[in-house]
């Protein structure tokens, strides 16, 4: 679980370097777009390197809170991503007013990343 939390800690600083240099353009969209790729396939990686079925169902975790949280945070994040593509896109193509939305929801992307992060490290199993 070391590497995952590391994996996810560095994907925070590549999401700090994308807000340091959000004045480029492309390079603010290939860096949020890596962190947006990362999140969409660090669940997969999770499941390919974990006994999910003996935690969730053999041991019952399926029903806690906590997993369910966890999950609500993950599926909250994923729509902030599809809302800011699209907020980007029209910053893209030369729309002014999408900035403000833009920049709201990266606040938004940002906290609710951040619970996604404390959730999952609080579901990490002691040896």
């Amino acid at each position: 679980m070391k590497l995952s939390v590391m994996l996810v800690l560095g994907s925070f600083v590549v999401m700090g370097l994308a807000f340091y240099l959000r004045k480029r353009h492309r390079w603010h969209i290939a860096l949020m777009g890596s962190v947006m790729v990362f999140d969409v396939l660090f669940p997969v990686w999770l499941y390919m390197t974990h006994d999910w079925k003996r935690r969730l169902i053999d041991d019952g975790e399926l029903f806690s809170f906590l997993i369910w949280t966890h999950l609500l945070f993950i599926l909250t994040l994923y729509s902030l991503y599809v809302l800011q593509s699209m907020a980007g896109r029209q910053l893209y193509a030369g729309r002014r007013e999408a900035r403000q939305e833009h920049r709201v929801q990266s606040k938004g992307i940002v906290a609710v990343r951040v619970f996604v992060f404390l959730t999952g490290a609080l579901l990490i199993a002691p040896n």
